[in-house]
Order: structure tokens, then C-alpha cells, then sequence
């Protein structure tokens, strides 16, 4: 099973406080374009081999940073860091990983709850997987003593393959635990929900158990609704042979209530002879549920359409149910005028080539209950102990309140790095009805609409860019920030956390250097 331990951090908005302006601020006014300041914090040198993973948030006392050891970030130890209020270093952090423990320690972040700021880890050693959580007092900045709250004991099979999750609520007066009993392939999927208030008293603790077995069976996504009602999505397969060649149409989604008698099966999403790797959910009107997915014709790494479907969440009645298969013209958007974008036209409508490597990033609810679909072009190659990380093309594809396309338009993006993929990628944002895409690109590329990009990394030509994609589908890049500016620092578009409702903060580094560190303010005006 595939592990989805999620990892949960502290909004900075439910720690909103006067934030001290800092620095310079630059202001970037065009013709037709958002009015956006950068407001640049200092440089500063950071003296460990360790990189930030998460700003966790803010109080009156300053900003608050988890640290992990590595220079990418891969170790063991974490820290909680803390910065002052002008986001220079304060000296000052703690240790997560304050003891010996027998077994191997792991971090799963950051969660604030109440007026505290609480560490969840486990340890796992020959007995299971025992979880813990410790407070952090932001009054004194002191570490608390560990509790237990759970162990995962090895059954059938050892509890490294249980899959968990904690969900907190949005009020923090309950904390939902949810992780499967670690058993063999031929027996049944069995899982417990265990709650707690927000000192991790228990208040129940309840078993349940799927009607199939684990060789069949892959949990893909646990989520809660307003009420606190938790729903389960599944991927069964039809035999133990399909799940593990996936390579042909033999399996189903598979939506389930969490009720106190049992499970409820709520709908079953069979994929009409296409592939669809996965299902997205968007909760909408309370109760409703959006599921969007990327379907192939030919191959399942490869994206030909998008579907949709809505299901109420309280009878399981489903709502609609669509299949949009993408144009040539979408398909080809990026595609340079010639000959080879015509034989590459022709060979899409006989269904021998499609968009290769999309994965669906996100789904954004908007007006009207229509939805915004963001995928990109993602892949990774290895070659002689070296991975380089492709994060390439956007695709957005805008869908309206019955699942159809209204619009679809591709952004060329490219993006490729060597060992680390932490300045790849993008960060979407909705302001009013547009949507700003920030990322690392090539001033080269402002005006790209297709052809050949210019890569951004290790160049004068680097800069932090915003795509801002109108409602109509239409869109326009311009400046964020240059190389110049910016003093060498590469943005990491993932690495960030909303100051205000119009201040993103957000971090960098020196690509060749990541002792270099920097943070900037990033306002929409």
C-alpha cells in the first residue's frame, strides 16, 4: 500500500499578527498588469548543513521555521528555528529530535493547536510504530515532554506498512487519527479511527474492515467534511496480477462514509476503458464532492482528457459524470508551426500520441460551483547515479457546474535540475477571478507562446515570475523579481505561507551556496 502520512502545518493566518517591514520594496507597474510588491528581506548565512522544509508560522514574538538536516533536506533531525520579526536569525532553535530513541526516530511535522505549537513524530522498532506528540511553549520557546499517543503493533506484517493520517478540525477541538492494521495481501483491509481533543485526551477508538484484500486494495485519499464526517477513496483492483501491471482498465475508485455502525460504500467511479491514474477531490455547497481526473487513451502516464464527476455526499446519488476528451489544437498549443507540429496533429486525432508525464496538481473551486484544473508536466531520468528533475509545461483546463470544458490553455514552463527538484514547480493563487501562477523562468520566456524555452537556472536571464491567467482563459507574464535583485537567491515556489490575505511569504536560496538563505514578501496590491 502506498504510504500517505501527511504531514500538517501551521497556517501563519491563525497566528496573524503586525508584521515590521523590512528592507527594500520594489514595485512593478506595467500596462496591463498587476500591481505587485516585493518587499526583500536581509541575506543571511545559515552555519549548518540543514535547509528549511516548512515556514510554520508567526506570533508576536517572531517567525518560526522547521529545519531539516542535509543539504536537501533528507535527515534525520529536524529543528524548529526561530526568526525575528524582521526575519533575520534569532540564534535560537530546538532540537526535535531531543533524545536516543530505540528505533528510528521520524518527524511528521508541525501542527498548531490552540495557542501552541505541537511536534507529532513516531519511532518504529522491532515492537511497531509508536506515535508521539510534544508542545512547543512560543511564550519561553522550550520543548515539552514527549506523550504517547498510539501504537501500531506488528502484526501479520511489520507496521512500517500501515498507512496514516491525522487530521485536526478546523476549530482544533478534535484531532482524527486514522492508520490500516499492517496484515498479509489475502486478508481483508483493516483500519481504526481513533479521536482526540486538543490535548490528545482519547474519546473514542473504533475498528473497521474493508470487504476485500490488501492485494487488491489501495487506499488513495482520507478526508473530512464541515461536519467532521470522515470519507475514504479506494482504488480496488480486480486481481493481485492488475494491481501490480496496471496495464489495462481492471479496477474501480471506490468513495466510503466513515459511519459509527460501519462502512457506507457511497459511489464507484469505473474508468470507461482509458486510464486514470488517480481521483482529486474538491469539497463544494458543503456536502458535495468533486472528483477530477486525467485520463489516456493509450498510455497511463499520459493525458488525452480530463473527467469530473459530483457526488452528494450525504446520499451517494452522483450528480454527473463526464469525460472530456482535450482538442488537437490544446494538444499541440506548444507545438512550433511546421511540419512536425502537422504530423504530430495527425497522429493525436488516430489516437498514436498524447500529452506525455501530466500528473493533476490541483483543483480550485470557483463561482457557480466551476472548477480550475491545474496539471503539469512531470517526469524524472536517471543516469549514472545522477537524477535530473523535469517539471515542465501547465496545463489549466477550466470546467463549468455540470463538468464540461468551458476553456483549456497550456503556459510553456521548463524547468529541469540536477539531484534536487525544491526550485521546480509552481505555486497557484487565486486573486478575485485571476489566477496567479508563481514560479523560476527565463526573462527570454516572457512573450513564449510555443517553440523552444530557455532554461532558468544559472543564468543572468533568472527571474521569479507571475503567469496571471484571466477568467477567459487568457493570460501574461511579468516580473516578479531578477537574478539582480534577488542577490543570487533562488526562490522555492512550495516553501512559503500567507502573511496577511494579500502578503505571501516566501523563501530562498543560493543554488550553488544554500547556506545563503533569504526571505521576500510578496504583495498583491
Amino acid at each position: 500500500m502506498l504510504e500517505i502520512m501527511l504531514t500538517i502545518f501551521l497556517p501563519m493566518k491563525k497566528l496573524l499578527t503586525y508584521f515590521t517591514a523590512f528592507t527594500v520594496s520594489l514595485i512593478i507597474n506595467a500596462q496591463d498588469q498587476q500591481n505587485l510588491s516585493v518587499v526583500y528581506g536581509s541575506v543571511f548565512k545559515n552555519d549548518k548543513r540543514e535547509i528549511p522544509v516548512d515556514i510554520v508560522g508567526k506570533d508576536d514574538n517572531g517567525y518560526y521555521l522547521l529545519y531539516s538536516e542535509g543539504r536537501f533536506g533528507q535527515g534525520d533531525d529536524m529543528y524548529l528555528r526561530k526568526f525575528n520579526l524582521d526575519l533575520t536569525p534569532s540564534g535560537q532553535e530546538i532540537n526535535l529530535k531531543s533524545e536516543t530513541y530505540d528505533g528510528k526516530f521520524n518527524s511528521l511535522g508541525l501542527a498548531k493547536i490552540k495557542e501552541d505549537i505541537v511536534h507529532l513524530f513516531y519511532v518504529l522498532n522491532s515492537e511497531g510504530k509508536t506515535y508521539y506528540h510534544q508542545t512547543v511553549s512560543l511564550n519561553d520557546f522550550t520543548l515539552g515532554k514527549k506523550t504517547k499517543i498510539t501504537t501500531i503493533s506488528n502484526d501479520t506484517k511489520k507496521a512500517i506498512n500501515s498507512v496514516s493520517r491525522f487530521i485536526i478540525s478546523e476549530d482544533d477541538e478534535l484531532i482524527t487519527m486514522f492508520y490500516t492494521i499492517p496484515n498479509k495481501g489475502k486478508e481483508h483491509t483493516k483500519f481504526r479511527i481513533q479521536t482526540f481533543d486538543s490535548n490528545f485526551n482519547e474519546q473514542s477508538n473504533r475498528f473497521y474492515e474493508f470487504p476485500f484484500d490488501n492485494n487488491v486494495l489501495s487506499i488513495r485519499n482520507v478526508f473530512t467534511n464541515d461536519d467532521n464526517e470522515l470519507f475514504i477513496i479506494c482504488k480496488k483492483y480486480d486481481s493481485k496480477k492488475i494491481l501490480y501491471e496496471d496495464d489495462n482498465f481492471g479496477y474501480e475508485y471506490l468513495i466510503y462514509k466513515v459511519k459509527l455502525d460501519g462502512l457506507e460504500k457511497l459511489a464507484m467511479v469505473r474508468p470507461n476503458e482509458v486510464h486514470m491514474r488517480g481521483l482529486t477531490p474538491t469539497l463544494v455547497n458543503e456536502n458535495e464532492l468533486l472528483l477530477t481526473g486525467l485520463f489516456s487513451k493509450v498510455d497511463k502516464y499520459s493525458m488525452t482528457g480530463i473527467y469530473a464527476t459530483k457526488i452528494d455526499l450525504q446520499s451517494g446519488h452522483t450528480i454527473y459524470s463526464k469525460y472530456n476528451k482535450f482538442s488537437a489544437e490544446f494538444f499541440s498549443q506548444l507545438f512550433k508551426p511546421g511540419k512536425k507540429k502537422d504530423k504530430a496533429i495527425v497522429k493525436y486525432n488516430q489516437g498514436k500520441r498524447e500529452d506525455p508525464n501530466y500528473v493533476l496538481k490541483k483543483a480550485i473551486p470557483l463561482e457557480n460551483d466551476e472548477l480550475l484544473v491545474l496539471a503539469e508536466q512531470m517526469r524524472t531520468y536517471s543516469y549514472n547515479y545522477v537524477t535530473t528533475y523535469y517539471h515542465d509545461n501547465i496545463a489549466a483546463i477550466k470546467l463549468d457546474n455540470t463538468g464540461n470544458v468551458v476553456w483549456t490553455n497550456k503556459i510553456g514552463k521548463r524547468q529541469e535540475k540536477v539531484n534536487v527538484p525544491i526550485y521546480n514547480s509552481f505555486y497557484p493563487t487565486m486573486r478575485g477571478d485571476k489566477l496567479f501562477l508563481l514560479y523560476n523562468c527565463n526573462i527570454n520566456n516572457l512573450n513564449h507562446k510555443n517553440g523552444k524555452l530557455s532554461k532558468p537556472f544559472n543564468t543572468s536571464e533568472y527571474a521569479f515570475i507571475a503567469t496571471v491567467l484571466d477568467d477567459d482563459g487568457n493570460y501574461n507574464r511579468q516580473i516578479i523579481s531578477t537574478k539582480e535583485a534577488l542577490k543570487g537567491v533562488t526562490i522555492r515556489p512550495l516553501l512559503y505561507n500567507w502573511e496577511d490575505e494579500n502578503t505571501l511569504l516566501m523563501f530562498g536560496q543560493d543554488i550553488d551556496n544554500l547556506k545563503n538563505q533569504r526571505f521576500i514578501k510578496v504583495r498583491f496590491n
